[in-house]
C-alpha cells in the first residue's frame, strides 16, 4: 500500500498529488489514471493562518479496485473551503461527493492505463458480445453464403462465392478503423463504446434477416457488404474495452475469454445450419437460419449494453473535428512505433493462413473428403465439434498461464508454429479422421494463439485516446486476409482443379502452412513486449 504523508507550509499550494503510474511506452499520452500533475489534481484546502495540515494519500487495495483516494489527519483547526479552479484550490464538497469505492478522488484520466480489476463476470459479458458478433460473422461465410450460393448458381459457385465474400471483405477494411475513430470521440450519456455495440448490431440484425430471402448473387453481395459494415462498426467498440478497463496483468485471460468467441462462433453457426429448419436446395431456404443467427447478435448486445459500465466521455476533452488529420491519423508511422506495425504486419500473415483453411472448408470435404450435399454440413459440424473442443482446452490453460508469466511473445510464436504445422497435415488429409487429427492440432496452435494476440496487441497500441481506432487499424490484418484468401483460393483452386481437387487442396494448404510459419517467425522483432 502506497501511503506517504505531507506537511504543508503557510501560504503554500495544498494539492493532493496521487503515486505515480507507469506509463506504457509505446503510448503517446503521458497522463495516467493516478495523475501526477498538479493541474489535473485535485486540491483539498487552504491553510488557514500558520495552522498547518496534514495530507495522506492512500492507494486503496485490490478489492477496492486500486483506485486513489485521501484522508485528513485528525487536526485541531478547521480548513477553511475554497472555491478556485481546479489546480489552485477546490472545494471540499467534491471529496465528498465522490462515490465510496472504486473511484478516485483524483480526476482520472479516461485515456491512462486501467489499474483496477475486473470481475470474471465481465469479461464473460465481454466474451459473449464477442461470440454474437463472431457468430454473425462466420455462420454466413462458413455455412448460409456457400449454401445459399450453391443454389443460386450451382455451377458458378466457386467464382459466386468469391464475389460475395470479396465485397463484404473490402468494406470491412475501412469500417472498422473509421467506426473506432467516431467512438473514441463520442459522447454519448451510454458512454463511448456502448452506442457503437447497439445501433449497429440492431442494423445489422435488419440486414441479416433480408439477406435470407435473397435469390441473386448481385443482392447477396451487396448485403453482405451492408453486414460487413455494421458488424465490423460493433466489433471495434465491443474490442476496445480491453484496453479501456481491463489491467495489463488480466489481459492473458481475458484475451483468452474473448478468443474462444471466434471459434465458438464457428460452431454455433454448424449448430445452426444443421439444427435449424431450412433447404439446403432452394435459393431462400437460408432465411430462418440467419433469423436466428440474427436472434443471437441482438441478445448479446443488449447484455453488453446493459451489464458493461461505460463512463460518459467529457465533451471538453474531444479536440474540434478536423477531417484532414481524422483521415491522416489512420496512418500509424512504422518508423514511429514499429513494434505496432509488426503485430500488425504478422498478425496478417497467421490469419491469411488460417484463412486458406476456413476459406472453402465445405467444399473440401465435398470435393476432397467426398461427401455428398446433404452430408457435408454434417461432417463439417463434426469435424468442428472436435475442434472447438480442444481449442477451448488450450485457450483457457494458456491465456491465465501467460498472465502468471508475466510473457507474451513465447506463447504467440509457438502457438503460430503449431498451427501451420496443422495447416501442412491438412494438406495430405484424404479422410475424414486425418482432418479431425489436424483440426484438433490447429485448435491447439490457434487457441493458444487467439488466449494471447489480443493481450499483444493491446500492449503495442500507439495512442491512448484512439485505442478503438488503433484497434481497428489492427483489424485491417484480420479484414485483408478476408479479401486476399477468396481469391487465391478460388484461383489455385481453379487452376489445379484439372489435375485433381487433391492436388488442389494440397497446394492449397501449403501455401498457407507456409504463410502462417513466417507469420510466426516476425514475431521476434516486437521489442517492447516480454
Amino acid at each position: 500500500m502506497w501511503s506517504p504523508m505531507r506537511f504543508t507550509r503557510p501560504g503554500a499550494k495544498n494539492v493532493l498529488m496521487g503515486p505515480p503510474a507507469a506509463a506504457s511506452p509505446n503510448s503517446r499520452s503521458k497522463a495516467s489514471r493516478t495523475c501526477v500533475r498538479s493541474r489535473n489534481a485535485l486540491p483539498l484546502c487552504r491553510p488557514i493562518g500558520n495552522q498547518h495540515r496534514i495530507i495522506t494519500v492512500f492507494q486503496q487495495s485490490r478489492h477496492h479496485g486500486g483506485a486513489t483516494f485521501a484522508t485528513l489527519a485528525s487536526t485541531s483547526t478547521a480548513c477553511e473551503p475554497s472555491s478556485a479552479p481546479r489546480g489552485e484550490r477546490t472545494d471540499m464538497s467534491e471529496l465528498s461527493s465522490a462515490p465510496e469505492y472504486g473511484e478516485a478522488a483524483l480526476e482520472v484520466d479516461p485515456f491512462g492505463e486501467p489499474t483496477k480489476r475486473v470481475t470474471k463476470s465481465m469479461m464473460i459479458v465481454l466474451g459473449l458480445a464477442n461470440l454474437g458478433i463472431w457468430t454473425a460473422f462466420f455462420a454466413p461465410i462458413q455455412f448460409l453464403l456457400p449454401l445459399q450460393v450453391e443454389a443460386i448458381a450451382p455451377s458458378t459457385k466457386e467464382s459466386s462465392l468469391t464475389l460475395v465474400l470479396t465485397m463484404g471483405a473490402f468494406v470491412s477494411l475501412v469500417a472498422s478503423p473509421i467506426a473506432g475513430a467516431l467512438s473514441d470521440r463520442t459522447t454519448s450519456r451510454l458512454g463511448r463504446r456502448r452506442p457503437w455495440v447497439l445501433w449497429p448490431s440492431v442494423a445489422a440484425c435488419a440486414v441479416l434477416a433480408i439477406m435470407g430471402g435473397l435469390t441473386i448473387i448481385g443482392g447477396l453481395a451487396l448485403g453482405w457488404a451492408l453486414a460487413q459494415l455494421t458488424l465490423n462498426a460493433s466489433y471495434a467498440a465491443v474490442t476496445a474495452i480491453l484496453p479501456d478497463q481491463i489491467p495489463v496483468d488480466q489481459r492473458g485471460t481475458a484475451s483468452a475469454i474473448v478468443g474462444v468467441a471466434q471459434p465458438l462462433g464457428v460452431v454455433v453457426g454448424a449448430i445452426i445450419a444443421t439444427a435449424v429448419p431450412g433447404d439446403n436446395l432452394a435459393a431462400n431456404g437460408q432465411f430462418m437460419r440467419f433469423a436466428v443467427v440474427a436472434a443471437i447478435l441482438i441478445l448479446t448486445a443488449a447484455l453488453f449494453v446493459f451489464r458493461i459500465k461505460d463512463p460518459q466521455l467529457d465533451k471538453s476533452r474531444v479536440p474540434p473535428m478536423n477531417w484532414g488529420k481524422f483521415v491522416r491519423d489512420f496512418w500509424v508511422s512504422p518508423k514511429e512505433h514499429p513494434d505496432f506495425a509488426w503485430v500488425w504486419f504478422t498478425r496478417f500473415l497467421v490469419i491469411l493462413g488460417t484463412t486458406f483453411v476456413t476459406s472453402y472448408l465445405l467444399y473440401f470435404t465435398r470435393d476432397v473428403l467426398g461427401k455428398s450435399a446433404e452430408e457435408a454440413p454434417d461432417v463439417m459440424r463434426n469435424i468442428l465439434v472436435v475442434y472447438i473442443l480442444v481449442l477451448t482446452v488450450a485457450t483457457i490453460v494458456v491465456g491465465p498461464l501467460s498472465d502468471k508469466a508475466g510473457k507474451v511473445k513465447p506463447f504467440v510464436i509457438g502457438a503460430s508454429v503449431v498451427a501451420a504445422a496443422a495447416i501442412a497435415l491438412l494438406a495430405f488429409s484424404h479422410t475424414v479422421t486425418m482432418a479431425m487429427i489436424a483440426a484438433a492440432l490447429m485448435a491447439i496452435g490457434y487457441g493458444a494463439y487467439t488466449a494471447v494476440d489480443l493481450a499483444l496487441v493491446s500492449r503495442v497500441l500507439p495512442n491512448a485516446e484512439d485505442r478503438a481506432r488503433d484497434l481497428g487499424v489492427i483489424n485491417i490484418a484480420n479484414a485483408l486476409p478476408q479479401v486476399l484468401a477468396p481469391v487465391v483460393c478460388g484461383a489455385v483452386i481453379t487452376g489445379l482443379k484439372g489435375q485433381g481437387y487433391d492436388t488442389a487442396y494440397m497446394v492449397l494448404y501449403l501455401l498457407g502452412a507456409v504463410i502462417c510459419l513466417l507469420g510466426a517467425i516476425l514475431v521476434v522483432k516486437v521489442k517492447s513486449v516480454p
